[in-house]
């Protein structure tokens, strides 16, 4: 009898430890596949204190509490978004390391094919969504956005923007396309600042400027928006036809946004997509939207983004093509 209880203990006993070695092998699987499980980089093309640095930073205010796990960020500023492309092509596509990308990158990967391209990032979420205006001086013979396309099929009209092949000069070459305007002159400048000055003292005909950076000469009264480049109307422009109203297929954005390698799992890029939103949604980087003039409603998820970053490459292609600035 002593026996064949010690034996069912034993079985007992033997059994219980098969239970729990059960129960804790896929615990401690979970517990290893748990996601984040370690800081996450947030890798950017911009210096210290640059806008695109900055946005990342306010990001991080609350990201660490959603995900509850330590941000950091990596300047990676040569090259105009190479150098942080091949950063982030050095880390494990495992959702650890996201990076900041602005169409800026975009048109690098356009130029240097030995970089990943765009076909190699996942968008995860957008981080801001600046539209653009088209503005005209006061005192400009356009009164109507009929009077700018109408004189732009009659000669070239010089348009404001930064530098050649740049994110303005592919977003003039879209508009000019679509309104069935002569090729546009770039005449280019170092930012906005310089764009503004220059088109109120009557230097170029027009420029494709954010809202923000000409806020001043916009409430003076020494600038007119013609025409807006957003998708839908702005509340503070909402007499200002979308060029879409107007039969002219084109948008143009500033944008900002995060991504991952591809080969990211696809419950990994889930995560970030939902921490990201949830991280920029709160009043925090909502207040910071706002004291920088940029556009409410800038967040947004990976479908969105992935949709504006996939017209942005082709519109890019297209105009460096067609510009002579990139083969094949």
């Amino acid at each position: 009898m002593t026996r064949t209880i010690e034996a069912r203990r034993r079985s007992l006993l033997a059994g219980g430890a098969a239970l729990g070695a059960a129960l804790l092998g896929p615990r401690s699987a979970r517990a290893q596949d748990a996601f984040p499980s370690r800081t996450i980089e947030v890798v950017t093309h911009a210096g210290v204190g640059g806008g695109t640095d900055i946005t990342a930073r306010m990001m991080m205010v609350q990201a660490p509490g959603v995900f509850r796990q330590e941000f950091t960020v990596v300047n990676r500023t040569a090259g105009s978004g190479a150098q942080a492309l091949q950063y982030l092509a050095s880390k494990p596509a495992d959702g650890h390391t996201i990076i900041l990308v602005t169409q800026t990158h975009l048109l690098t990967q356009l130029r240097n094919p030995n970089l990943p391209q765009f076909a190699d990032l996942i968008p995860v979420a957008r981080a801001t969504a600046d539209p653009q205006l088209v503005l005209v001086r006061r005192d400009s013979p356009f009164r109507t956005p009929a009077d700018l396309v109408n004189a732009g099929k009659e000669r070239s009209l010089r348009f404001g923007g930064t530098h050649v092949g740049g994110v303005d000069h592919v977003t003039i070459f879209a508009f000019g396309r679509a309104a069935g305007i002569q090729r546009p002159t770039l005449v280019p400048f170092r930012g906005g600042g310089e764009i503004v000055i220059n088109l109120v003292g009557g230097n170029i005909d027009t420029a494709v400027v954010n809202p923000g950076e000409a806020e001043a000469q916009l409430r003076a009264g020494e600038l007119r928006p013609l025409i807006s480049l957003a998708d839908t109307r702005l509340a503070a422009f909402r007499d200002v036809p979308t060029a879409k109203e107007l039969g002219i297929d084109v948008t143009g954005y500033t944008l900002r946004g995060f991504c991952v390698l591809k080969g990211t799992p696809e419950d990994r890029v889930t995560r970030l997509e939902r921490g990201l939103i949830e991280a920029m949604s709160g009043p925090i980087y909502k207040s910071y939207l706002e004291n920088t003039g940029q556009a409410p409603d800038s967040v947004a998820g990976r479908e969105a983004w992935g949709a504006q970053l996939a017209q942005f490459n082709r519109d890019g292609r297209e105009a460096l093509q067609a510009l002579g600035l990139l083969r094949g």
